[in-house]
C-alpha cells in the first residue's frame, strides 16, 4: 500500500490532488517524529519496524490510537503548520481542514486495511532512516571520519 492507494480514499473530500499524498506522507513523518522526541518506542517499533513480536492487531490499534492522540487540530497546531509548509497551502483553515479530512480517512483505512497501514508506516519510516541528518553524507553516524573499531 502507498500513500497514493490511501490518496484515491480522499477523492471526494475537496483535497486538491497534488496535496494528498504530502498530507499523508506529513501526518505519518509527524507521529514518527513525535513518537522518537517522546520517547514512545510504540509507534516506532511496532509499526515502523515491523516487529515481528506485535502483532497486526496491536500495530493497527498502535496507529489508531497514534492518529487519535494528535488532539484537537487549529491553525497554530504543529501538524497543521508542517503541512503547511509541506504542501505550500498558503490558507490555514483549508489546512486544519484538510489535516483533519485525512486523519478520519487513515482512522478509518486502519479500521479497514490494518496489515496495508502498518506497511505504509514502515515504509516511510526506512525513508525516514535513510535521510537520517545525523548521518554524514558519506552515510556513516561516525563523526570522527572513521566507520571501523
Amino acid at each position: 500500500m502507498s500513500a497514493d492507494d490511501l490518496a484515491s480514499k480522499l477523492s471526494q473530500s475537496g483535497i486538491p490532488q497534488s496535496s494528498r499524498s504530502t498530507i499523508i506522507n506529513s501526518i505519518i513523518k509527524h507521529l514518527l517524529d513525535s513518537a522518537e522526541s517522546e520517547g514512545k518506542g510504540s509507534v516506532n517499533n511496532s509499526i515502523a519496524t515491523g516487529d515481528t513480536s506485535t502483532t497486526v492487531a496491536d500495530a493497527a490499534d498502535d496507529i489508531k490510537l497514534a492518529l487519535s492522540n494528535i488532539g484537537q487540530l487549529s491553525p497554530g497546531h504543529p501538524l497543521v503548520q508542517r503541512i503547511q509548509r509541506d504542501t505550500g497551502i498558503q490558507d490555514p483553515q483549508k489546512a486544519t481542514q484538510y489535516t483533519q479530512q485525512t486523519l478520519s480517512a487513515m482512522k478509518e483505512h486502519a479500521n479497514e486495511n490494518p496489515e496495508r497501514m502498518r506497511s505504509l508506516f514502515r515504509s516511510l519510516r526506512m525513508v525516514k532512516e535513510v535521510k537520517d541528518p545525523q548521518q554524514n553524507s558519506d552515510g556513516s553516524f561516525l563523526h570522527d571520519g572513521y566507520d571501523s573499531f
